[in-house]
């Protein structure tokens, strides 16, 4: 069996970012459910994912509370919807 090493992968370079100082509050699509996060840049980097959402969120697990701490696709992130 033949496993990859740390030099067949190719470097992440970020292209272009959009910073939010402070982060803005946003939604993140986390297993199937919309949850309460917070974005801190656009990203766009050099590879085929285009522009990616850097966020943070927190979620309930059966041994505690956990944060996720990220980046996910456009389609995964969004404002928060008004009540």
């Amino acid at each position: 069996m033949t496993h990859p090493t740390a030099a067949a992968y190719e470097p992440v370079r970020v292209l272009d970012e959009q910073q939010f100082d402070p982060p803005r509050a946003v939604e993140v699509e986390h297993q199937g459910h919309w949850v309460l996060g917070y974005q801190r840049a656009w990203r766009l980097c050099d590879d085929t994912r285009g522009w990616m959402a850097e966020v943070r969120w927190s979620a309930q697990h059966e041994w505690g509370l956990g944060t996720h701490d990220t980046v996910v696709t456009p389609d995964r992130v969004r404002l928060p919807v008004a009540p």
